[in-house]
C-alpha cells in the first residue's frame, strides 16, 4: 500500500473549513495552510486537482477543491485507511487498558488458592439467588472475588447449594 499524504488524516476538517469560507477561489498559500503543506507541495497538489494561473497566482477554486476531496472520501483507499486508523485506535486504546489493568496488583495469601465456600471470609455473602461483596477498595473487590472464584473451583458441589439454597436443587432435580 503506498504512503497517503498526512492531510489525508484531515480532510474532514479541511473540507469543514472550506465549506465555511466566502470566497470563490484558494490561493496557494490558503492551501499551504489549510493541508498543512510547503510550498512545492501545495503547488503539486493544486495543479493535481486542476489548479490554474491568474497572472503570477495558482488558484482552485474552491467547490471544485471541496469536490476533489468529497471524490478522495468516497474512494476505496481512503475508506480502507480510515478502517485501518480506526482499527489501529481500537488496538492501541485495548492496549492501553491491557497495561492499565496488568499494573494493578492483588496481594493474596498462598492460602486463598486453598478457599472452600466455607471458608469465604468476612463481606462476602453467598445466598440462594443473592450475591453481597462488601469491599473497602477496587483491589480488596478484585481480592474477595478472586477468592469467591478459587472457592468455587475447590468446592462447586458448596458454591451450587449456596447459590440455589435447597428449594432450587429440588427443582433442578425435578
Amino acid at each position: 500500500m503506498a504512503v497517503k499524504p498526512s492531510w489525508w488524516l484531515h480532510i474532514p476538517e479541511i473540507r469543514s473549513m472550506l465549506a465555511e469560507i466566502d470566497l470563490p477561489v484558494v490561493d496557494r498559500a490558503g492551501v499551504e495552510r489549510l493541508f498543512g503543506l510547503r510550498r512545492r507541495q501545495a503547488i503539486e497538489l493544486m495543479n493535481r486537482f486542476g489548479g490554474y494561473q491568474a497572472g503570477r497566482t495558482l488558484l482552485i477554486g474552491r467547490d471544485q477543491l471541496i469536490a476533489q476531496l468529497d471524490a478522495i472520501v468516497a474512494g476505496e483507499g481512503f475508506q480502507q485507511e480510515e478502517a485501518r486508523r480506526q482499527r489501529l485506535a481500537a488496538t492501541v486504546e485495548n492496549v492501553r487498558r491491557t497495561r492499565e489493568s496488568e499494573a494493578v496488583r492483588i496481594p493474596v495469601s498462598p492460602a486463598i488458592f486453598a478457599t472452600r465456600m466455607t471458608s469465604l471470609g468476612e463481606g462476602v455473602h453467598l445466598l440462594p439467588g443473592k450475591l453481597e461483596i462488601d469491599f473497602a477498595s477496587p483491589e480488596d473487590l478484585l481480592r474477595k472475588l478472586f477468592a469467591l472464584s478459587q472457592a468455587v473451583a475447590n468446592d462447586y458441589a458448596g458454591f451450587e447449594r449456596a447459590a440455589v439454597g435447597s428449594a432450587g436443587r429440588e427443582e433442578l432435580s425435578a
